[in-house]
């Protein structure tokens, strides 16, 4: 958090030197505060729709300012120490001004009318959501196995209800879930950026009840870092899950079977920032391992069952677990960089920023989420869901 608001800082005192020389005198520097202005008003009444259409402008033209105003910073000091040694007097200083003032109005010109490409072409893009289909093979030891059966799970994560959520991007996943009828559903947190009140007053209560019914064994969810700024003020989405039909965990294990299902084991962990929020630490997977797994008194371990994780963030395992390993992963959270220029810097940090991959030995599959935080466009990334068919190889 401390580097985000350090980020943002850094990126507001960037934007207020370059606007502010896009005009000569005070005009510059009072364009430049408008901006500033509309950018501390948007996050204000970013709960409404009003200032969540504004913040998604301002959000996203940020982000194109920002690289294009240090790209052409760094082209004007070139061009300065360049033309300091063949130009010299009151021409040289007069030019180097009316080329600065109109390089930077340029580019402010430029960095709006890309943002409103980018929210023109991501907006739609964000509301339909790509559904894909894997086959993922489990490595259990099936001589210990009580059964073989293949079974499905739907998977999604960062919905992030919020002003400008589509209800019938739900009403789609609710009815297409349902047609699917998987053996489960999982979600992988990040669920609301509104209160769980809001979220009745909207109707989502019914559509998450209907998604949850959907599934022939359970409907597992677990938290995101957003359920920890809900909890701060106050808000339960985890109660609230369940109340709609939702099992969920926080630093828990279960394992579900029906007769037509084989046994199958999960294990949420709690979120980072959950637990920081909390001010406790997160159990280690040493104690989450399921209990079914330890075959005698000795305390040694043995999978007799398939043992799914579900980790909100694609951290990996903590370094200091040597125990028996999970046969597969679920995580979310990097949205896989949402929209340009995001989701070409995504991979410098993440291990595995999206999609399927090994971290610490695990298999892991990283969605890019069923929707997107603030700014509900995509550019370069998609919203999806995942249907998973879990076979024994």
């Amino acid at each position: 958090m401390i580097f985000f608001f350090g980020l943002l800082l850094t990126a507001i005192v960037v934007l207020y030197l370059n606007i502010s020389r896009t005009l000569p005198g005070k005009g510059g520097k009072l364009l430049a505060l408008g901006f500033l202005l509309g950018i501390f008003l948007s996050m204000t009444l970013r709960d409404g729709v009003v200032g969540a259409i504004l913040l998604t402008f301002f959000t996203i033209w940020m982000c194109q300012a920002l690289w294009m105003f240090i790209l052409l910073d760094v082209f004007l000091m070139g061009r300065f120490f360049w033309l300091s040694h063949k130009m010299t007097g009151s021409g040289y200083q007069k030019s180097s001004a009316n080329f600065v003032c109109k390089s930077t109005r340029g580019v402010l010109i430029a960095s709006i009318l890309l943002a409103l490409i980018l929210i023109g072409l991501g907006v739609p893009h964000n509301a339909d959501y790509q559904v894909r289909t894997q086959d993922v093979s489990l490595k259990t030891d099936c001589d210990s196995c009580g059964s073989k059966k293949p079974f499905t799970a739907v998977y999604f994560s960062d919905i992030h209800f919020a002003p400008l959520f589509r209800t019938a991007k739900l009403e789609r996943l609710a009815a297409q879930v349902d047609s699917i009828g998987p053996d489960f559903v999982l979600f992988g947190g990040d669920l609301s950026d509104v209160n769980t009140a809001t979220m009745d007053e909207w109707g989502y209560g019914p559509l998450m009840a209907k998604v949850a019914k959907s599934a022939k064994v359970a409907a597992i969810a677990i938290n995101g870092n957003h359920e920890a700024m809900q909890e701060r003020n106050g808000s339960n989405t985890l109660a609230w899950l369940r109340s709609n039909g939702w099992v969920t965990m926080d630093d828990s294990t279960a394992c579900f079977r029906k007769v037509s299902v084989p046994e199958v084991c999960f294990t949420g962990r709690t979120d980072f920032q959950v637990a920081r929020t909390r001010g406790t630490e997160r159990k280690p997977l040493a104690d989450l391992v399921p209990q079914q797994f330890k075959s005698d008194s000795s305390g040694a371990y043995r999978k007799v069952s398939p043992w799914i994780l579900l980790d909100h963030q694609p951290k990996g395992i903590e370094p200091e677990y040597s125990g028996i390993l999970p046969d597969f992963a679920l995580s979310g959270h990097t949205h896989d960089g949402q929209f340009f220029p995001g989701n070409l810097i995504i991979g410098l940090v993440w291990r595995l920023a999206y999609g399927f991959g090994m971290l610490d030995g695990v298999h892991w599959l990283v969605s890019s989420g069923i929707d997107s935080w603030g700014p509900p466009v995509r550019v370069g990334s998609d919203t999806e869901l995942w249907v998973l068919h879990f076979l024994y190889r």
